[in-house]
């Protein structure tokens, strides 16, 4: 069976700081790594309690985002991937 090359679709995945920074990955592992590194250095530079609670939306101010071609698809992801999540809990 022939490899199916049609569907060329790109997904990014954005690992959004609630300050407004954000660093743009291809992957979702790396997006997950950055955001479990950044929650760990803020863990450790400024405690538990303070890390977690600094985030407005999210606890400790991280997310990523997923887009798809321009399109944030974020909402579908966390419906059709529930096992890689997109922020601390």
């Amino acid at each position: 069976m022939a490899e199916d090359t049609e569907d060329t679709e790109q997904t990014e995945f954005l690992m959004v700081c609630e300050t407004g920074e954000i660093e743009p990955f291809d992957d979702y592992h790396d997006a997950y790594e950055a955001l479990t590194a950044a929650v760990e250095r803020d863990v450790k530079e400024h405690g538990e309690e303070t890390a977690r609670e600094s985030g407005v939306i999210h606890p400790y101010g991280y997310t990523i985002n997923v887009m798809r071609d321009g399109r944030d698809v974020t909402d579908d992801w966390t419906w059709n991937e529930p096992h890689k999540p997109l922020s601390m809990a």
